[in-house]
């Protein structure tokens, strides 16, 4: 899967997209021309390229992705004597309304029937199967369902499997050539094994590769939430085939839908221009209603997914971070067009451009195929159009470059943000000092209403440094909508749970209002000590101090108004609507845990922050994990330079000529 930003931080890619028919995953294998046994070739190669290097219309006679060189290695070295295939499948991941699971769905749909279809034409032909990154787990798939006498192809008819960057890897049978790693795959090994092909299976994995080698023991949290995603199917999908993995339900499917953007058929670019051509039509003297209907259809395609960025509260989470990127890069300008999206009415702009379209199709329907410009229905449709073309203004005065380099970042925008956020606030919340805070909020207004300048300014100053931390994640991310996120994530430490019971109450919270009537006290305070006990050579000024701190009274108040949800606070459930479509999510938060106040969870968050998990989750998000597609780092991509033996062969080198003498013993 190649990097699409630099070093990963929002389990994000590992997902990917289905073609739907019909409420179902709709599977697109090639067909292979039937050859007579005379024609067939000694070994048949399926290679499966990774997330994103190939698509369902790609031309399987044509090698892609980081497995390209070992397709022209096999080539090269056998001639017409070895049939290389490359899958073509969808590839995706989260960016077209499905999910990894439904795209590593799609691909083992499609090996299988072409493996079928191979198996039952030429009946004396051997096999080999290679997968990169995703089209490893699909390839990882297939061959514990071969060795398991459940796949397409016999076993005795495979000659070698090669996984690289497996998001299964640890499965027993399965060799590990190259260096050791510390940690097993994030989609979890498979259950079964290798079955017969044991010794058959090889796998090679950068231990820097968190697609096949994460320490999930060590940090339940981003292990669970991998394991998710790569197994859970969309709620339109199909069989995630999960190797009889049967959690892919509630919290899980409404997880991997709120994750989910179907950008397929937006055209951004687009845009601009399908406004101002909904406008001529609808100056032409005889309107065509079937025109109209279809490029206000085209334009509602494109604003939903935009409208859903805005309203789902990712694009406030991420425009700030995007802005940071270069100038020119696709990150900047994806936030250009989030700025430019938000100061535009989507939502109005889909309600209207949908009438539009509405409308039109049932003027059509009628048997009315055009209307006059002086009509009744022309006037409200052309009405409609101009409303139309005001709400989406802002979002049209994007340069047609900016909105196209931003489709890319856009289409994967949820997921990468809200697994960042998951991971900050999981991060943020054991680092706070919510027991030294709670005991300042209740110990500050106290010395307010005493009048005790010198106590307000020191305590003051405490909370200062204690909330710093909290006002720096309540202004990057949702803490009601990570809230929904993490409750929902199975971990049996419980450390998830507690992380989602105190983001619900903080989201209730006005923690920047708070930070700033802290801060205010301690100014006031600080002007009220310096006129008591000046710098030496200034006399001192009682009716100064008096009179600061007669100011600071009402802001205590106001202090004790704001703190009492914080000190008082109890996790309330997340309003739907924050994880997926509201029809289908509901929440996590059980009555039970809605009973536990933050003052009582305070000696499990202390817990927490000393906890290995903790340590190795702040040591991850250090690192810089940013999700431009799952975990997708350098070492996700790097296979070339990979050193796997003695002879200082590189991981791709290495998997070529493997394969080759396999291969070789058959032709």
């Amino acid at each position: 899967m190649p990097a699409r930003y630099s070093r990963a931080r929002s389990l994000v890619a590992f997902v990917a997209c289905a073609t739907v028919a019909g409420g179902g995953v709709a599977v697109t294998a090639p067909a292979i021309a039937h050859a007579d046994t005379t024609g067939c070739a000694a070994t048949f190669n399926l290679l499966i390229p990774g997330t994103w290097e190939t698509s369902e219309n790609a031309d399987p006679t044509q090698p892609v992705g980081i497995l390209k060189p070992v397709a022209d290695a096999i080539t090269s070295a056998h001639g017409d004597r070895a049939n290389v295939y490359t899958l073509p499948y969808m590839a995706r991941a989260f960016d077209n309304g499905h999910t990894y699971a439904d795209s590593k769905a799609d691909a083992l749909t499609n090996a299988t029937a072409v493996l079928s279809d191979v198996a039952g034409t030429c009946t004396s032909t051997k096999f080999t199967i290679t997968g990169y990154s995703q089209g490893a787990d699909a390839a990882g798939d297939l061959a514990s369902q071969i060795g398991n006498d459940t796949g397409p192809v016999p076993a005795d008819r495979v000659l070698a499997v090669g996984l690289l960057a497996d998001p299964g890897a640890g499965t027993k049978g399965a060799a590990i050539v190259g260096p050791r790693t510390s940690g097993h795959g994030i989609a979890d090994p498979r259950p079964q094994g290798m079955g017969t092909l044991s010794g058959r299976v090889a796998s090679i994995c950068d231990p820097g590769d968190l697609y096949c080698s994460i320490r999930k023991g060590d940090n339940p949290l981003l292990g669970s939430l991998g394991s998710i995603l790569s197994k859970t199917p969309s709620t339109n999908g199909g069989d995630s085939s999960t190797n009889g993995d049967t959690r892919n339900t509630g919290g899980d499917a409404r997880l991997a839908t709120a994750l989910t953007s179907d950008f397929s058929g937006a055209d951004l670019p687009a845009l601009g221009r399908g406004v101002a051509t909904l406008g001529q039509q609808l100056a032409e003297p005889n309107v065509n209603v079937g025109g109209v209907a279809a490029t206000a259809s085209t334009i509602a395609t494109t604003l939903a997914p935009i409208a859903d960025l805005i309203d789902s509260g990712t694009a406030h989470a991420a425009t700030a971070q995007l802005a940071t990127a270069p100038a020119g890069s696709p990150e900047h300008s994806a936030s250009e067009v989030l700025s430019k999206a938000g100061a535009s009415d989507l939502s109005a702009a889909l309600n209207t451009v949908t009438t539009i379209a509405d409308t039109a199709r049932k003027l059509a329907d009628s048997g009315t195929t055009t209307v006059t410009a002086t009509s009744a229905d022309a006037a409200h449709l052309s009405a409609a159009a101009t409303t139309l073309g005001s709400q989406v203004a802002p979002l049209t005065s994007v340069p047609v470059d900016a909105l196209s380099a931003a489709s890319t970042v856009l289409s994967v925008l949820k997921p990468a943000t809200v697994v960042g956020q998951v991971l900050n606030v999981a991060t943020g919340v054991t680092a706070l000092d919510v027991p030294g805070i709670l005991r300042n909020l209740t110990v500050l207004p106290q010395k307010v209403a005493a009048l005790d300048a010198h106590g307000a300014h020191q305590v003051a100053g405490e909370l200062n440094n204690q909330f710093a931390p909290l006002v720096k994640m309540a202004a990057a991310v949702d803490l009601r909508w990570v809230s929904q996120v993490l409750s929902v994530i199975p971990d049996p430490t419980g450390h998830t749970q507690i992380a989602a019971l105190v983001a619900s109450i903080l989201g209730g919270v006005d923690v920047i209002r708070l930070a700033t009537l802290i801060g205010r006290i301690q100014d006031i305070a600080w002007t009220a000590v310096e006129k008591v006990l000046p710098p030496p050579g200034q006399v001192p000024d009682p009716a100064g101090a008096g009179a600061a701190m007669a100011g600071l009274l009402p802001v205590g108040l106001d202090l004790a108004s704001v703190a009492v949800n914080m000190l008082s606070g109890k996790a309330s459930k997340t309003p739907p609507e924050l994880l997926g479509k509201q029809s289908k999510a509901a929440t996590s938060i059980s009555t039970q845990t809605q009973n536990l106040d933050l003052p009582a969870l305070t000696g499990s968050l202390t817990t927490m922050a000393q906890s290995q998990g903790a340590e190795d989750l702040t040591a991850l998000v250090g690192e810089g994990l940013k999700a431009a597609s799952f975990f997708t780092s350098g070492a996700h991509t790097n296979y070339s330079a990979l050193v796997v033996d003695n002879a200082g062969r590189d991981a791709i080198t290495w998997l070529s000529d493997w394969l080759n003498i396999q291969i070789g013993h058959s032709v």
